[in-house]
C-alpha cells in the first residue's frame, strides 16, 4: 500500500473520530442545560389540535 494513502487513510480516521467526540461533547453539553432550565416558564403549545 503507497505510504500517501495510509497517511491519508490515517488522517480520515483522526477526522472521523474528533466530529463524533465533538458532537457527544456537545450533546451532553445540550443535555445538562436542559436540566438548568426553569421548566415552569416553559410554554404549552397546542400542537396536538387536528386539522378538521
Amino acid at each position: 500500500m503507497p505510504k500517501g494513502l495510509l497517511v491519508l487513510l490515517v488522517l480520515i480516521a483522526v477526522v472521523i473520530v474528533y466530529t463524533i467526540a465533538r458532537v457527544v461533547s456537545l450533546n451532553r453539553l445540550s443535555q445538562q442545560q436542559w436540566e438548568e432550565v426553569d421548566k415552569s416558564k416553559l410554554k404549552e403549545w397546542d400542537d396536538d389540535d387536528t386539522w378538521d
